[in-house]
């Protein structure tokens, strides 16, 4: 069967020679998994498409009870501003697409979601300046399409006892949009990063780990 649909590249390993196995979120079909053909090839080379977070319009052959698709053509249909070229925001993207990867399902019927992290995506590549916590409203913003909505900061701090600045910092990132603000330093936000990550693998029941959060704190120190 051919779908065409548009997805979010997340992450990709190199395959044989020229190819790569990548993970694509779609807006049909959801978290997928796509094996492309002589994309590494030196020689018009497309790697630069399944870059973390772009958005691609692709088109498919996908092949029932297979955990693995064919894409038949791809391209980008957003060209980013800043996410692919300050070094900050690449952290974050990294960071980002390896926490999707393991949070997001192959359940179809996911357009709102898609919608929020799209949108959320491109707010992101728009904001020039203090983004520093845009990864932490994001995922605190997420977690209502999981139906398990971080509304307060009790619901995270129960993980690691009662701060105040901790509880403060949780309750503004939860009420403030992601242009305003929100005054923190790299200590802050790794300890409330570590406490959604917990909270995320509690609550959906999902065991796993994040290794680009070592990039985040090196960069933002």
């Amino acid at each position: 069967m051919i779908i065409k649909t548009k997805g979010i590249v997340l992450n990709y390993i190199k395959y044989k020679e020229s190819s790569i196995i990548c993970k694509i979120y779609t807006q049909s079909q959801g978290l997928q998994s796509f094996i492309v053909n002589g994309v590494r090839k030196s020689k018009n080379s497309q790697l630069s498409i399944y870059q973390p977070l772009n958005k691609i319009d692709l088109i498919f052959y996908m092949k029932k009870n297979s955990t693995l698709h064919r894409i038949k053509e791809s391209k980008i249909y957003i060209i980013y501003k800043s996410l692919h070229i300050e070094i900050s925001k690449i952290s974050i993207c990294f960071f980002l697409s390896e926490f999707l990867s393991k949070v997001l399902s192959s359940e179809e019927g996911q357009n709102q979601k898609f919608e929020f992290i799209s949108k959320s995506i491109n707010h992101f590549d728009r904001i020039e300046n203090d983004f520093n916590d845009f990864h932490v409203k994001f995922l605190i913003k997420l977690s209502y399409y999981y139906g398990v909505g971080i509304s307060n900061h009790k619901q995270l701090t129960v993980y690691d006892g009662s701060d105040v600045i901790i509880s403060k910092y949780i309750d503004q990132c939860i009420n403030d949009d992601y242009d305003i603000i929100t005054k923190s330093n790299n200590i802050l936000r790794n300890k409330v990063i570590n406490l959604i990550i917990e909270y995320y693998k509690n609550n959906l029941d999902i065991n796993f780990n994040i290794n680009s959060n070592n990039v985040l704190n090196e960069i933002f120190k």
